[in-house]
């Protein structure tokens, strides 16, 4: 079977130059849990699915006994008081595994974006790696020197991130540069495998750019669990405390990767 991405709409809404904010699996898991959150929170509605071969060959297995593809949705939600713009929200399983596959699917994603849902803004949302836990900032690249100009003084970092956004964060504000779509991917900074604190400071920067109240008490909790449980294996693994450990010059001492996804 030749590979493919297909787009699979099951219902359909009337939307109204409809922004997008993109949250899949990541660095942190920063992305997915925004776009969980938001989900949630907003009370979304999935309206489209996105299955590819790109994808891990793995099946999930449902509540109910039945199966399905991985897969990435989208959804839509309410409409954002600030800006006057509906919103849509993608997250998923997965993404691309292959570096084809990455440029395929998130192309494909975008050109759904634009010409069929007609839209012209979209966040991406990723994890910043550091060497601190849950420092609430908030870095971003955007697609033009306007939209910085825009978003400059709103809590978000410019200018200082290095490295390379690696996967769909980066890969869909590139081509909504091409297509002439606008674009702005919001990375928080993270040095954890899941980061509910992170995913908390870019909730803040989102709903205060869109006018839209979210409760984010649950976050508070799972960061709150997270942190317990860090602390209960650095002290099972490093008795005499992990800066000890690193200043030793062993393993974990180093510098941690700047890369962004």
């Amino acid at each position: 079977m030749p590979v493919s991405t297909n787009i699979h709409i099951s219902k359909k809404f009337r939307m109204k130059d409809p922004i997008m904010i993109v949250g899949l699996p990541g660095l942190g898991s920063v992305g997915r849990l925004v776009a969980k959150h938001l989900i949630k929170e907003l009370k979304a509605k999935k309206f489209a699915t996105l299955t590819s071969n790109y994808f891990p060959h793995n099946i999930v297995m449902l509540k109910n006994g039945t199966i399905r593809l991985l897969n990435n949705r989208f959804y839509y939600a309410a409409t954002a008081k600030a800006i006057g713009r509906d919103i849509v929200i993608l997250t998923g399983d997965t993404q691309a595994i292959t570096q084809k596959g990455q440029y395929a699917v998130n192309y494909k994603i975008t050109k759904f974006f634009k010409e069929y849902l007609k839209g012209s803004f979209i966040y991406t949302i990723g994890g910043y790696a550091s060497q601190e836990m849950s420092t609430g900032k908030v870095y971003a690249n955007a697609t033009t020197k306007e939209i910085v100009k825009k978003f400059s003084g709103s809590d978000i970092i410019f200018g200082k991130s290095r490295g390379t956004i690696v996967g769909s964060a980066g890969m869909i504000i590139a081509y909504a540069k091409s297509m002439k779509v606008g674009g702005i991917c919001l990375m928080g900074e993270t040095a954890l495998n899941i980061d509910p604190g992170a995913a908390k400071s870019v909730i803040k920067v989102i709903s205060k750019r869109l006018g839209i109240d979210v409760d984010t008490s649950e976050l508070d909790k799972l960061a709150h669990t997270i942190n317990e449980q860090v602390k209960a294996l650095e002290k099972n693994v490093f008795p005499s405390g992990i800066q000890g450990f690193q200043q030793e010059g062993l393993p974990g001492g180093g510098e941690r990767p700047s890369y962004i996804r």
